[in-house]
């Protein structure tokens, strides 16, 4: 008796990889045009697109990248090292710079250094490896290993959410400390006097601290001084914002207004006097920072500063591209912040306005 060999199944049989020929064969164009729909598809007209896109489909065609990076030694690959993706701030700009990286053809890889120095080198170390093109950081801390593997690596790099970094490396972001300088000047023009912060400042997180010194710069010159125990240091959870700003009231309950440092402390906090039976705002002012979805939509709306996430990544993207292609540069990008006043905000019960405060008269702001 014979036994026949089961066939294989259509779908599983082993064939010769589609190559850029046979995608242009099928949607009878040329190769060059195939070639610029994957490259500067803004370039090519719809029709053109749609055809060429019908044709990769239908040949399940992709691209050799490691053919390419031999002829060209480029891998056409960005990578970026965030300190989370738990925040949509930072999901925001990840979303934004890899839109605009895939329309010029580059692919991302993402590393979350989890606000740890060493973690991040680890992560830049392996992207390197891997041969990137570029790379895009957050902020201004980074190791001094970091810094000169970077250096030795040769490739682009830009830091984000900053305006401006050290050593010379490009950055593209907002001046955080001018931020909170602003939100409190708002502040204190409404009447506050009594002032708490609930702040998240690891060494690797310039971007808070800076924020934090914007808090007491704008407080020192209205001649309010801040005890230590007026300062609530915390990660940037929801349940941390809850739990500091039980510990701010229990020591502090003539506070009027509470800084945060993130809006996931402020929702948080503002979760947290709901429950302790404080009435936001018209016994108590909350503002955070970033101005994620989430700000807008809890009860009371946050008031806070809204960060440009998406348009960073873009930017970031760019700067990156330009760089490689050996195009002109700059070396930072300050771009706009807004502050955004909402229902979490309002001027303090009259029975409470400088109580217990030695400030400075505040005129003129």
């Amino acid at each position: 008796m014979v036994h026949k060999q089961p066939r294989m199944p259509t779908w599983s049989r082993p064939k010769g990889r589609a190559k850029i020929e046979d995608v242009a064969r099928e949607a009878k164009v040329s190769s060059a045009t195939v070639s610029r729909v994957l490259n500067h598809p803004a370039i090519v007209r719809q029709e053109l697109r749609d055809k060429v896109a019908r044709a990769i489909a239908k040949l399940s065609y992709t691209r050799d990248s490691a053919g390419r990076a031999l002829k060209s030694g480029r891998t056409r690959t960005i990578g970026a090292i965030v300190p989370t993706l738990g925040l949509s701030i930072f999901a925001d700009g990840i979303e934004a710079l890899q839109n605009r990286l895939s329309e010029s053809g580059y692919t991302l890889l993402i590393a979350n250094a989890q606000y740890d120095q060493q973690r991040e080198l680890q992560e830049m170390r392996s992207l390197l490896e891997r041969g990137i093109d570029g790379v895009v950081l957050v902020g201004d801390s980074h190791s001094l290993e970091l810094r000169t593997l970077i250096r030795q690596a040769s490739v682009p790099v830009i830091t984000t959410y900053v305006s401006k970094a050290s050593k010379g490396m490009p950055a593209i972001g907002i001046d955080n400390e001018v931020a909170t300088r602003e939100l409190t000047r708002y502040l204190l023009d409404i009447g506050h006097v009594s002032f708490g912060i609930i702040a998240n400042v690891p060494p690797s997180n310039d971007r808070s601290r800076a924020r934090l010194e914007g808090v007491q710069k704008s407080l020192a010159q209205a001649g309010i001084d801040l005890k230590s125990t007026q300062v609530i240091k915390a990660d940037h959870s929801l349940g941390q914002g809850r739990s500091a700003f039980r510990q701010l009231m229990t020591d502090h309950p003539e506070v009027t207004a509470v800084i945060c440092t993130t809006d996931s402390l402020a929702i948080g906090a503002i979760a947290e006097a709901r429950k302790l039976g404080f009435k936001v705002p018209q016994s108590l002012s909350i503002t955070g920072f970033d101005d994620i979805e989430l700000a807008g939509q809890v009860d009371p709306p946050l008031t806070t500063i809204s960060v440009p996430a998406g348009e960073i990544g873009r930017g970031a993207a760019d700067y990156l591209i330009n760089a490689i292609s050996g195009l002109s540069i700059p070396k930072s990008i300050q771009l706009p912040y807004r502050l955004i006043m909402r229902g979490s905000t309002a001027p303090p019960p009259p029975s409470r306005t400088r109580k217990n405060s030695h400030a400075k008269p505040i005129r003129n702001r």
